[in-house]
């Protein structure tokens, strides 16, 4: 997962959020989560999602990219996936067809040091996709491979991590598996897969963040704030 919110989430549970990540800065600035990347057509890096894989719908000869690890709220370019955006060599061989879209994918499940204890990252994954035009980027990530959600986020993909989701990790903790990852060699080389297709069922699920939490906590800051004005509003005209 991400840390990537694909349904709504009420202004209670925002404002937990909030007050876990907000009310003590300088213990709470990382998440080892799944974050979620794009590179458009003919880009030669990968870019931070912008919207949530639930509305964003990438087209034809674009690449999506999922990468699982320790994340600050800065989007880092480390942090993206370790395999290079290249739509030619991962989709290069599959035809163009009418009213359908080639989306290459890939997943990579990030450093050893970041696996939760006692699970070992899989293989990175990268496979081309090809789908239905309004296809989007949950689509497309959900036709390789299965997703676990828990309260809207995308917390497993592809049964990695098995359980965990998205915990929040105090500064010493976050600079120290950042440290052991930056010496360890990648647990594997990307593991292609055949080419998928998606028929474009999301099962209703709708994004509303980007590929980081930090939109869901400035989602949270404006919703807290505009209760605060409704209420001080009640209480003038009371």
């Amino acid at each position: 997962m991400t840390r990537t919110l694909l349904r709504s989430t009420g202004a209670a549970a925002l404002a937990l959020v909030l007050v876990v990540l907000v009310a003590s800065p300088g213990q709470a600035s990382a998440f080892r989560y799944w974050t979620y990347w794009q590179a458009p057509t003919g880009a030669t890096a990968w870019a931070f999602a912008t919207q949530g894989p639930g509305t964003a719908v990438p087209v034809d000869g674009t690449v999506e990219g999922w990468a699982f690890g320790v994340t600050t709220e800065s989007a880092n370019p480390d942090d993206a996936p370790a395999t290079a955006p290249d739509f030619d060599a991962i989709c290069g061989s599959t035809p163009a067809a009418a009213d359908r879209k080639r989306v290459a994918l890939v997943v990579d499940p990030g450093a050893a040091a970041f696996a939760p204890a006692g699970e070992t990252p899989p293989a990175t994954v990268t496979t081309c996709v090809v789908a239905e035009t309004n296809a989007s980027g949950y689509e497309i990530l959900r036709s390789v491979l299965p997703v676990r959600l828990e309260d809207g986020l995308v917390c497993g993909i592809g049964g990695y991590p098995a359980q965990e989701c998205a915990p929040v990790l105090d500064d010493a903790e976050a600079d120290a598996l950042l440290a052991q990852a930056a010496v360890t060699a990648p647990t594997s080389a990307p593991s292609p897969v055949a080419a998928a297709t998606s028929d474009g069922a999301a099962s209703g699920a709708t994004a509303t963040s980007s590929g980081s939490p930090w939109a869901t906590i400035a989602v949270a800051v404006l919703l807290l704030g505009a209760g605060a004005f409704w209420v001080a509003r009640r209480r003038r005209s009371a």
